[in-house]
């Protein structure tokens, strides 16, 4: 059995696509979706020249170096407008502002969003600008230490919330870098797809003749098959290693400190998918059908379980509830976050009760999924 089932890893391996498929593809968008939005949550740089001895450009850099939107921008105090100019071209700075006598001079960088947040930014500075100077000539007998206490007060009550519509509040994915949170996502993903190769392989025997052969051959069917879909398991399991490895080692993801525990939701999740896959091929023996429904399948729990989107609202995140990926999910995300064993016990019961299900009703589903008709 552990021969065949070592057999079945040197096969998987030797396929191009599926190396491809279930090992390149989740560290790739792993790679894209991970660093595109962490991306959005990093302060914009920002490059100032002011002139000096301008009140205009002191009242911009006081601004702009504030705390108040620290979290948003991170300036960078230039000598001269040609040293923001050259920010841009070289990348070192994502938007530029230049601040004479004449006014503010826009420097736009290569991406939209970011622009928009510095701009959004600018906004309130022009208009709290123009408040004091309409105030300064409709009430001259206002000195300007009036005007700005004045000013203060308005702006203490915001009415409006600068922010990023992709950024990370304290919810989006719940205190985890998006690296971390897709990491996760996409490792569980592509487990239920290394198990669909189980259901595919007993239709692929079926079709071509081999179990026929097998059930000719002198020895137990049942131990070869099962050291197949074993072999499926192995597979997976080295697919989570790699996965965990490479994003620990290259992309910096913090997996935190509990590897066994990670190892175990891994074969339980692999377990789970590869009885789902025995039990699904007891029902349908075309190999395109089980392809199709299977993935399926994976994308609604995935999309269902926040894998795609981090936030779906109260209704889909308790229609997660019923998916393998939330448990296994959440499971790993607590120990990532550092909980011990105390903290993820119930997700795992819940993964092993699933699993203990699975497992059963593929073995009753067993012989009929090894049938030859």
């Amino acid at each position: 059995m552990l021969l065949m089932a070592w057999n079945e890893v040197i096969q998987l391996f030797r396929i191009r696509t599926v190396v491809l498929m279930l090992l390149g593809l989740p560290l790739l968008l792993i790679f894209l979706l991970g660093n595109a939005l962490e991306s959005d949550y990093k302060p914009v740089k920002l490059s100032i020249y002011a002139v000096g001895s301008d009140p205009l450009g002191d009242a911009a850099v006081k601004y702009l170096t504030s705390s108040s939107i620290e979290a948003y921008v991170s300036p960078r105090i230039r000598e001269s407008e040609e040293e923001v100019r050259e920010d841009l071209r070289t990348g070192r700075a994502d938007y530029g502002i230049a601040v004479d006598q004449s006014g503010l001079h826009y420097y736009p960088g290569k991406f939209t969003e970011r622009n928009m947040i510095v701009e959004s930014n600018l906004k309130r500075f022009v208009a709290d600008v123009n408040l004091r100077q309409s105030a300064a000539i409709v009430l001259p007998e206002l000195s300007q230490e009036q005007i700005s206490r004045s000013g203060e007060s308005a702006s203490s009550r915001e009415l409006v919330q600068i922010g990023n519509l992709v950024a990370r509040d304290s919810a989006d994915f719940n205190n985890f870098s998006a690296l971390q949170y897709y990491s996760v996502a996409y490792l569980i993903m592509f487990l239920l797809y290394s198990g669909m190769t189980g259901a595919i392989s007993l239709s692929e025997e079926r079709d071509k003749g081999t179990l026929l052969r097998l059930y000719a051959m002198p020895v137990s069917l049942n131990a070869m098959l099962f050291g197949k879909l074993m072999g499926v398991i192995f597979f997976a399991f080295i697919q989570a290693a790699i996965i965990v490895l490479f994003t620990k080692g290259i992309y910096g993801v913090d997996w935190g400190g509990n590897y066994g525990g990670i190892a175990l939701i891994c074969v339980l999740v692999s377990m789970a998918t590869v009885c789902f896959a025995v039990i699904l091929a007891s029902f349908i023996r075309s190999r395109r059908a089980i392809d199709s429904i299977f993935s399926l399948l994976i994308l609604v729990m995935t999309f269902l379980s926040g894998g795609m989107i981090s936030d779906l609202g109260p209704t889909i995140r308790q229609l997660g509830k019923f998916t393998l990926n939330h448990w296994a999910n959440e499971a790993l995300r607590t120990m990532m976050a550092g909980g011990t064993w105390q903290d993820s016990w119930h997700f795992v019961a819940i993964l092993s009760v699933i699993t203990a299900l699975l497992l059963g009703l593929s073995i009753v589903r067993f012989r009929k999924a090894v049938a030859l008709a």
